[in-house]
């Protein structure tokens, strides 16, 4: 609405309603329990962003209950945590 007057936090805005958006679909799609190559992506993807150390995503993973998820698939699929060894870490270590 005011988003002349304040374009920055708009922008802001915006950013992180994306991050959010997209780490609460890559994770639903991981609930669905299914691993093929949408899953796997979904994974990289994690496993990327934990590389980063980008609190912020960091942070929106927590929220979106990311540790239970990915801990819950390593458990199922042993040769995740071989492929995948920061996601088994960042399980762990919450």
């Amino acid at each position: 609405m005011l988003k002349a007057e304040a374009p920055r936090v708009f922008t802001e805005l915006v950013m992180y309603a994306r991050r959010h958006f997209l780490i609460k679909e890559e994770l639903d799609m991981l609930r669905r329990g299914r691993l093929s190559n949408k899953e796997s992506t979904a994974l990289l993807l994690f496993a990327i962003f934990l590389e980063s150390n980008e609190e912020d995503l960091i942070y929106v993973m927590m929220q979106e209950g990311a540790p239970e998820v990915l801990r819950q698939l390593t458990r199922e699929h042993p040769s995740l945590g071989r492929k995948f060894p920061i996601l088994t870490a960042f399980t762990t270590s919450f």
